[in-house]
């Protein structure tokens, strides 16, 4: 093998250099590479030839995961918006020139049991704005290609933000299971028959922390039925299996017509949820109708009342 052949051996690849930025996101070589589908073997040989080839350290090998270095979080602050610049040029260069509909991202959950019953009034009120509705469930990847993003957990870059909703949540269940549930307060919850939802990237909120919220020594093991989609959490509450840890823009309607009861008092983060944008993509009028009718429709949604009120 020549000099130059070696030099070329050992350039960062485009590809290890996402790599880096991955693990940067998800905290661990597993999870980087589970949200990549490939083998963790192959992540942390990939790191390590990125580190032969710049000839810095990049990562910190600890219990648990990895911490990248300084200079590897310098490196991946300045890689993420140049990867979000070149996804967005292949992807207008690949779209169809007269494909002007406007993206939206959403998961499932938000999709299903808020957008889609409203969806019919917006295609009223602007019959010729053409959609494009993207499900995700996860935001291990953002969808700098799109329009309009509403992420499910806290986004970091650079985005143009508008404010959702606030992130409310409410302890629902059936109505005949909260019948057969002496519930006067939050700690009585920790003997109810839960429905955890187990997120594959990041955690937003969890019955554990809900508890801490209220100041409550939850047990070390919760037990309930677990599953890593929400909407069947949410049908499984409905269904009466359990209690459902409820964001109550999603559970509100059905709280509402009756299908679920809310049975605590809500509780209030101070992370809530917002419609995002790439900051160097200019959105066309039909995309800002979109999210001016999201946040105004949005902002209809009654607050919850007190289970005693």
């Amino acid at each position: 093998m020549t000099e130059i052949d070696d030099c070329r051996e050992l350039a960062p690849s485009d590809r290890a250099l996402r790599l880096l930025c991955a693990v940067e996101e998800h905290g661990s070589f597993t999870a980087a590479a589970r949200a990549r589908d490939m083998g963790q073997p192959a992540v942390s040989h990939a790191i390590a030839r990125l580190e032969t080839a710049l000839g810095v350290s990049l990562v910190e090998r600890r219990y648990g995961g990895v911490q990248l270095t300084p200079i590897a979080r310098s490196l991946v602050d300045r890689l993420r918006p140049a990867f979000e610049s070149i996804d967005r040029a292949v992807a207008a260069a690949a779209a169809p020139a007269n494909d002007n509909s406007v993206s939206l991202s959403v998961s499932t959950s938000l999709a299903s049991w808020w957008l889609l019953p409203r969806l019919t009034a917006f295609k009223r009120s602007h019959p010729d704005v053409a959609l494009r509705i993207v499900t995700a469930d996860g935001d291990d990847s953002a969808p700098t290609t799109l329009d309009l993003w509403i992420p499910l957990g806290l986004v970091e870059g650079s985005w143009e933000r508008h404010h959702f909703c606030d992130e409310v949540l409410v302890p629902v269940a059936s109505p005949d299971l909260a019948t057969t549930l002496d519930v006067t307060a939050p700690a009585d919850l920790a003997r109810a028959p839960l429905l955890h939802l187990e997120e594959r990237y990041r955690s937003r909120f969890d019955w554990r922390r809900w508890f801490e919220m209220h100041g409550i020594n939850a047990p070390t093991n919760l037990g309930g039925d677990r599953t890593n989609d929400y909407s069947v959490v949410i049908q499984a509450a409905i269904d009466g299996q359990g209690v459902a840890l409820g964001w109550w823009h999603i559970v509100h309607d059905l709280v509402a017509d009756g299908r679920l009861t809310a049975l605590t008092e809500p509780a209030i983060t101070d992370h809530p949820f917002e419609i995002v944008s790439p900051a160097d993509h200019r959105l066309s009028a039909d995309a800002i109708e979109l999210r001016d009718w999201l946040v105004s429709t949005m902002g209809r949604t009654p607050p919850p009342r007190s289970p005693q009120g």
